[in-house]
């Protein structure tokens, strides 16, 4: 082989050095570019979830306090019918009218909460949810029989009054309390009033001891 032959050769085998060193160092940075882009991406789709979680549960959370909401209005329209029911006698027809009114009252604060963003963490779940619809249901069915009488009155009621219902609103509307304590504080005093009022109610109209008692016990809970 000629000397001139084996310069050729020679530069030939640097050329091709300096090509597979810069062709390495263009992969080696393109590869920490792709896990520069990988990790980036895990990130931004980790916040994403995160932000889709919060959603969620704010959605879910907004959920429950419109079924409980739905449940305080259906039970202020029974009270209205046993309203109707007793207008010939003024003064019980006048305690279903504000017993009435006390659901309506629950029914608002619980909206208030929901859109104002001042919900409870400790919400009750789908089974609890079940068994008052349940309860409501066989309420409904009581109050619309036109020839309801007084103790069957009392009745349908104490079923709705003892239930889960009274406590679960407690426990929803306690999200008020960091922001809004005179509401609070409003909310809890009209719950005492609530109870009172039906225990008064059942002693005054009602001649089922079985009943009175009843009541009388859910006034002496009341705090």
């Amino acid at each position: 082989m000629s000397v001139c032959t084996q310069k050729l050769a020679l530069q030939m085998r640097f050329a091709i050095r300096e090509n597979e060193n810069i062709m390495r160092a263009h992969n080696n940075l393109t590869c920490k570019g792709r896990l520069k882009t990988r990790r980036s991406l895990t990130e931004r789709q980790i916040l994403r979830f995160a932000k889709l979680t919060a959603e969620d549960t704010m959605t879910q959370r907004e959920a429950i306090y419109a079924r409980y909401e739905k449940f305080e209005e259906e039970l202020a329209h029974c009270y209205f019918v046993l309203h109707e029911r007793f207008i010939s006698d003024p003064p019980l027809a006048r305690f279903w009218a504000e017993a009435a009114m006390d659901e309506m009252q629950h029914f608002s604060m619980l909206r208030f909460c929901r859109e104002h963003a001042a919900m409870a963490d400790d919400t009750p779940g789908p089974k609890t949810a079940a068994n008052i619809e349940d309860l409501l249901e066989t309420v409904k069915g009581l109050v619309a029989d036109p020839e309801i009488s007084v103790g069957e009155a009392f009745y349908a009621s104490l079923l709705m009054e003892s239930s889960e219902l009274e406590e679960i609103y407690e426990r929803l509307v306690k999200g008020l309390e960091r922001n809004h304590p005179l509401l609070y504080q409003a909310i809890h005093a009209g719950l005492r009033s609530h109870v009172h009022g039906f225990r008064d109610a059942a002693e005054q109209f009602c001649k089922d001891r079985g009943f009175i008692e009843a009541f009388r016990n859910m006034g002496g809970t009341a705090s």
